[in-house]
């Protein structure tokens, strides 16, 4: 898990798993480790549509579900649920935080300290990442999802995909 920064597939390249028409991808800035925040691309799949970051306190609750292509869907809106998310039915999942164990990939330096730190395991820690959940399976997702625990977090941040009507 790299920080995520999709890009739209050049043309030609045979992987239309969407017939959404080329559109600007959406940008969100999201804060990981630290105070800085991290800016994130990601390309719409749908025709019409507007994303939504939500921040949801532990234990949280989400009713998704896989549905094929159309990757993991919301199917009970979120102000039903004990938590009031901002999730709506049809939303569908595209990333959220998760949280991998390794050197922080934001860590600035490098060189034979750096590397010899790597060797013996020092610098290792748990890093909050973006998982991008849009192409896989809903089991996936939710190895990565349970990674938010509290331990290491009091939140999980979500983004939503939802669409919107064609103007």
């Amino acid at each position: 898990g790299a920080s995520f920064q999709q890009r739209p597939a050049p043309r030609g390249t045979g992987v239309a798993v969407s017939a959404a028409p080329a559109r600007e991808s959406f940008e969100v800035a999201l804060q990981l480790d630290g105070d800085e925040s991290t800016d994130i691309q990601i390309t719409p799949t749908m025709a019409a549509s507007e994303l939504v970051v939500a921040q949801y306190p532990l234990p949280f609750f989400i009713d998704i579900e896989n549905r094929g292509q159309s990757g993991a869907v919301v199917t009970k809106d979120g102000s039903e649920q004990q938590n009031k998310g901002a999730e709506r039915v049809g939303d569908r999942l595209r990333a959220f935080t998760w949280y991998e164990y390794g050197v922080s990939k934001w860590t600035e330096g490098g060189g034979v300290v750096s590397m010899l730190g790597a060797f013996s395991g020092s610098g290792y820690k748990w890093n909050r990442e973006i998982f991008d959940a849009t192409f896989v399976s809903w089991e996936t997702s939710l190895e990565k999802l349970v990674t938010n625990e509290p331990s290491k977090t009091d939140s999980v941040t979500m983004i939503f995909e939802r669409p919107t009507a064609a103007e």
